[in-house]
């Protein structure tokens, strides 16, 4: 072999190792993307499973069945309550806003962000709290959650109680005929 034929030999051999570690490299950055997006839709659903458990408990409970339903009669330190449950919510959804916005957070956990967000926006309770605090905000994350409001059907009061045990009783009744 001469030293040419060496030399043309040595230069495949290194482009092909440079292509390799390419397609390599690439891989592990969607790899890695992957990862990524993973772990912040698992702290995403660490934060909001953490604040949920946390209104479950009896104090926050009552705060929360209230300032959902039509007439809450609470007393000032109940609506400091109500107030620091509905920022920490608002703060919640302005993360995942962000996320999304910023493409971290995908088209599914943002679309399941939205239908709670519209769900409880739909109180009059939660309106109200949005409208004292919205000036905390960004204007984008103000802007979407306005929107959201404007489109979202007023409800009066959420009365779970009384849908689940209409459920519960469907339930039953499709098992036990």
């Amino acid at each position: 072999m001469t030293l040419e034929e060496v030399f043309f030999v040595s230069q495949t051999v290194a482009a092909v190792a440079v292509v390799a570690s390419i397609v390599y490299l690439a891989r592990e950055v969607r790899q890695s993307e992957r990862v990524q997006r993973a772990t912040m839709q698992q702290g995403r659903a660490d934060r909001v499973s953490t604040a949920a458990l946390a209104i479950a408990h009896p104090e926050l409970a009552g705060i929360w069945m209230r300032g959902t339903s039509a007439e809450p009669n609470f007393t000032r330190e109940e609506l400091t309550q109500w107030m620091l449950i509905c920022r920490s919510a608002f703060l919640s959804g302005e993360d995942s806003f962000l996320q999304h916005k910023a493409g971290l957070l995908d088209e599914a956990a943002f679309d399941s962000y939205v239908a709670g967000a519209r769900y409880y926006m739909s109180t009059p309770g939660v309106r109200a709290a949005w409208i004292l605090s919205s000036a905390q905000f960004g204007p984008d994350f103000r802007a979407f959650v306005d929107d959201l409001i404007a489109k979202s059907q007023f409800a009066a009061s959420i009365d779970t109680f009384a849908a689940w045990q209409e459920k519960f009783k469907l339930e039953i009744h499709r098992q036990h005929p």
